[in-house]
This record gives structure tokens, C-alpha cells and sequence, in this order.
């Protein structure tokens, strides 16, 4: 590389502005040459390439650019979900088996109920459809 490039030179190899060359120049990434609008090509082009490091590396380069996209989906999934609670279209998972536990608790009592509520039964019908109506809970429990 030559020992010194022009701004506009630059600014073409960099793919970018004069107004960029000017303001990478004031931020000392890239090194001031001898003349006017001249710059150290070597080290301005080393100047350049860590600032672009840095900067990738602060984004976290690739793996970063995904863990944001990561992150920003997650955080719409979480805000459409607390919307669609707040609206009332979803409810916890614990009040929905605390209430089904509840519901199947007394489904359970009643229909256990149902042979002392037949005074019909002789004591041995009694037995076998206590014993028939508590299998098929249990069949019903295990399936």
C-alpha cells in the first residue's frame, strides 16, 4: 500500500464518504498524513479494520445478532401473552387444574354416593357396585 492516500481515495476503498473519512479521522481511528486531505494508508487501514472488530465484538458479531432476534421474539411471544391474559382468552394452568380437581373431586364423591343412595340394593349389591363404580374411577384415573 502506498504511504499516504487521499480522502476520497479512501473513502472509495472503505465504501463509504468523505464526510465518514473526516469523521473517523476526528475520532482518531484512522491516522492524519502529511498533507492536507491525505491520510497514512497502512495505518488508517489497520485503524479501520479494529474499529470494525470492536464494534462486532460489542454486538457480539453473529451469535449476537441472532441472541437479539432470540430475545426480541421472546419478548413479543411474552407481551402477546400477558395482552391475551389481560383480555381474559388465557388464564393460568394452575387455576384451570385447581379448578378441574375440584370439579373431578366432587364428580368422584358423587358418583361413590350413588350406591348408599339406592336403598333397594341388598348389602351384596351393595358391595359389587360400590366395587364396579370405584374400578372404573380408577380405570378412568390410570388412563
Amino acid at each position: 500500500m502506498t504511504d499516504e492516500i487521499t480522502t476520497g481515495a479512501l473513502a472509495k476503498l472503505f465504501d463509504t464518504t468523505s464526510k465518514t473519512i473526516a469523521d473517523l479521522g476526528k475520532r482518531k481511528i484512522i491516522v492524519k498524513g502529511r498533507k492536507r486531505g491525505s491520510w497514512k494508508g497502512d495505518a488508517s487501514i489497520s485503524g479501520y479494520v479494529k474499529h470494525l472488530r470492536a464494534e462486532a465484538a460489542g454486538r457480539g458479531g453473529e451469535a449476537g445478532v441472532t441472541a437479539r432476534e432470540r430475545l426480541g421474539a421472546a419478548q413479543a411471544d411474552l407481551a402477546t401473552t400477558k395482552a391475551a391474559k389481560m383480555r381474559g382468552e388465557l388464564v393460568e394452568a394452575s387455576e384451570v387444574e385447581t379448578f378441574w380437581r375440584g370439579k373431578l373431586q366432587a364428580f368422584r364423591n358423587r358418583v361413590l354416593a350413588v350406591p348408599s343412595r339406592l336403598r333397594d340394593l341388598t348389602a351384596r349389591q351393595n358391595v359389587t357396585l360400590t366395587q364396579e363404580l370405584r374400578s372404573a374411577l380408577h380405570e378412568l384415573a390410570d388412563g
